[in-house]
């Protein structure tokens, strides 16, 4: 998977634009980027724009490793919403089994959607 980082600075928070074939470990790098990004702070929101992306691959297991990548991440996202943006039905379903396995135990908020500004609008909520 390749990714492009962009700090929404109007808007205070990340937007992670994907393509191509995604691996759980392509997720963790993406989100290590972002964490190591000069205006992070724990706490800020995170959309993924994976209009992009290619997920015909993964099976559910990778989906639950997916999860898990975002759970190792818990401290660093705790308060954050999580946003994904997805293209079509089957990985807008792929997504939403991620969501189902991330929300348990996430310290974090989780949606997924299907347009970028239903995404926003969502992030914008309730923020200060």
């Amino acid at each position: 998977m390749d990714f492009e980082i962009c700090f929404e600075d109007e808007k205070g928070y990340y937007v992670i634009k994907t393509s191509g074939e995604t691996t759980p470990s392509d997720v963790e790098k993406s989100l290590r980027s972002v964490f190591s990004h000069q205006c992070w702070r724990p706490g800020m929101s995170i959309m993924f724009d994976n209009r992009r992306e290619d997920l015909t691959k993964l099976s559910s297991y990778d989906i639950k490793l997916i999860s898990l990548k975002f759970l190792k991440f818990n401290d660093q996202l705790a308060g954050s919403k999580v946003a994904l943006v997805m293209p079509g039905d089957l990985s807008y379903g792929l997504a939403r089994m991620w969501e189902l396995y991330t929300e348990r135990t996430a310290s974090f908020k989780t949606s997924v959607f299907r347009s970028i500004e239903n995404a926003s609008k969502w992030i914008a909520e309730n923020q200060p």
